[in-house]
């Protein structure tokens, strides 16, 4: 019994809190508090009672070392500029309006917290470094930008950046961290947020008007939940960079999202009413889930330039000239949905236009096509497996200069031309197909020279009548 008793007893003294002259835990070092306010008619001594009448006699007094300082703010308008201590927090509210001249409104080159103040004017509002967190904080009127950091990390939640001038950036990031959630920018900057080797973060994060929303140059940009208003170039842009996007929407602008020799990863992306292409990706390596594209202009809704690019889940709607443009390069493509295509003179519009790459794609319906549901030239080398063409004006499936297309269980109807058309060295080659009411029958070549050649097996449908040509194989039902 001595063992347990024992056992019980030291277990006691450990749960006992300790009694006089025993040394508590550390604790970190307390901040002095010291308040502002430029209301009183006369300065005092930085307490509660008797406040500093200037924050520069606050950023004073904290510039002498000792224990770190939160300065409190009262309401009122205070002119810049500022430089903040290290560690410094600045603390207000509404109505609290730090404004500034030609230069920057405010620098805090080692870190420091803002929260619930405005910065007015400058060129730019605040010059960062170190370890930065806005807390309510909005930018107003800026010639250059709000946010300017250097290397170190920034925390921006429940920002505002309100544009001053067309040529402004909202939030620029060199070299270091940041992550913003709940934040706006509004109105017509050059650039919403310049990322430039930064690794960055978005949540739920709001950005309308800007010329460009978001432009990064290498690095890695994460954006989750966030909209992306009407402006005139490019929506979101990366180059030699890694960009994740995370259900995003994108209206307007040239191009919803543009990549240049990137990596671009995207869940739940929209483009809608891109004038020239909602995604283009040029030497890229992409994989899209679940995408849509709501209007676009004259280069597809989907542009893919030497890119090695996974399409998983997309439905395009009301595209110009093309569903999906695809030059050099890989695509995998499942669960495609794309309707509604046509130019503006209304005499073409390709669901799948694709040259000199290889292509799978299953799961494809292409639906009221000006053009051809699949176009594939210039060597493409093409596998399509259970795939719907349907209301394609021109043709369904349509292979030229030295394209080789190999379909199975494919469907072709209503087309205003032949269900299956090759010619100059296009190779078709299709097992299992469904052909009902198309206008040009089964099958046609437009010439029979060289490799120009078309064969089918297990064919049904209506209207079977092919063109009696030397190239175009015999049927088996």
């Amino acid at each position: 019994m001595r063992c347990p008793l024992l056992m019980i007893a030291c277990l006691a003294l450990l749960a006992c809190p300790p009694r006089g002259g025993a040394t508590p835990p550390d604790r970190p070092e307390a901040r002095r508090q010291v308040w502002v306010d430029g209301g009183r008619p006369a300065t005092g001594d930085g307490s509660r009672e008797r406040p500093f009448r200037s924050l520069g006699e606050a950023l004073s007094q904290a510039k002498d070392g000792g224990a770190p300082v939160r300065v409190h703010l009262a309401p009122g308008r205070y002119p810049g500029p500022f430089v903040l201590p290290a560690g410094l927090e600045l603390v207000g509210g509404e109505g609290r309006v730090l404004v500034g001249g030609e230069g920057p409104v405010v620098r805090a080159p080692e870190g420091a917290l803002l929260q619930g103040v405005e910065i007015q004017g400058g060129g730019w509002g605040l010059e960062a470094g170190g370890t930065v967190r806005l807390e309510s904080v909005r930018f107003r009127g800026q010639t250059a930008g709000g946010v300017g950091m250097g290397a170190g990390e920034l925390t921006v939640l429940g920002g505002v950046f309100e544009a001053g001038s067309p040529g402004a950036v909202g939030l620029r990031v060199e070299g270091g961290r940041a992550r913003m959630r709940d934040t706006s920018f509004v109105g017509v900057f050059r650039r919403g947020v310049e990322a430039r080797g930064a690794e960055m973060e978005w949540e739920d994060v709001r950005v309308g008007g800007a010329t460009t929303a978001l432009h990064q140059s290498r690095g890695q940009v994460s954006l989750r939940r966030v909209t992306v208003g009407d402006g005139r170039d490019v929506g979101l842009f990366v180059n030699h960079g890694t960009l994740r996007l995370e259900d995003v929407t994108v209206t307007g602008h040239e191009y919803g999202v543009q990549a240049l020799r990137a990596t671009l990863e995207t869940r739940g992306l929209t483009s809608v009413r891109a004038a020239r292409a909602g995604v283009t990706l040029v030497g890229t390596r992409g994989v899209l889930v679940d995408t849509r594209v709501r209007g676009s202009g004259g280069f597809g809704a989907v542009s893919l330039l030497g890119s090695d690019t996974v399409l998983r889940g997309i439905h395009v709607e009301g595209a110009d000239a093309y569903g999906i443009s695809a030059t050099r390069g890989k695509l995998r493509l499942t669960r495609a949905l794309i309707t509604r295509l046509s130019s503006r003179e209304g005499d073409s519009g390709d669901g799948l236009h694709l040259r000199d790459l290889d292509v799978e794609a299953r799961g494809l319906v292409v639906r009221d096509a000006a053009g051809v549901g699949v176009l594939a030239a210039q060597g493409a080398r093409v596998v399509l497996r259970d795939v719907s063409l349907e209301s394609c004006r021109e043709a369904g499936l349509w292979g030229e200069t030295l394209a080789q297309v190999s379909a199975e269980r494919l469907v072709v109807r209503d087309s205003r031309g032949p269900a299956l058309m090759a010619l100059e060295n296009g190779v078709l080659r299709v097992d299992g197909l469904l052909a009902e009411d198309n206008a040009g029958g089964l099958a046609a070549a437009a010439d029979c020279e060289g490799d120009t050649r078309i064969t089918f097996s297990r064919v049904s449908g209506r209207g079977l009548s092919w063109t009696l040509a030397s190239c175009v194989g015999s049927v088996s039902r």
